[in-house]
């Protein structure tokens, strides 16, 4: 069982970078030119003004990539996660958590006008 966690820990982890990378998600980029510090917009569910976009990269999965397949695959999402809406957030987190190859360096979740996390 080991094993098979860590091969799970390394896709959520490959999957966050390509999605980074990828420039999909309004919010979710790098902010150093090192490519070594991100950040991840957390606006809070319960918010009046939240959209389907804030919640796009929770989704864990959505995201079409440029592969040997054609020019939009979709990536898989990891294995063991929850569904819907209100389980996006807490499955990324714990996935996040999960993978020990991030770690929370800001907490900016409470910040009415841009709300996010730099990891």
């Amino acid at each position: 069982v080991p094993a098979r966690r860590e091969a799970q820990k390394l896709r959520f982890g490959q999957w966050l970078l390509n999605a980074i990378n990828s420039g999909s998600y309004r919010g979710l980029r790098w902010i150093d030119s090192a490519h070594t510090i991100f950040r991840v917009p957390w606006k809070h569910n319960a918010r009046k003004d939240i959209t389907s976009s804030d919640l796009e990269v929770f989704k864990v999965g959505g995201m079409s990539v440029a592969s040997r397949d054609g020019p939009h695959v979709p990536l898989p999402a990891p294995p063991g996660l929850g569904k819907g809406q209100w389980a996006w957030k807490t499955n990324f987190r714990c996935a996040l958590s999960s993978t020990h190859l991030f770690k929370l360096e800001q907490d900016h979740s409470k910040r009415g006008d841009d709300p996010h996390k730099v990891f």
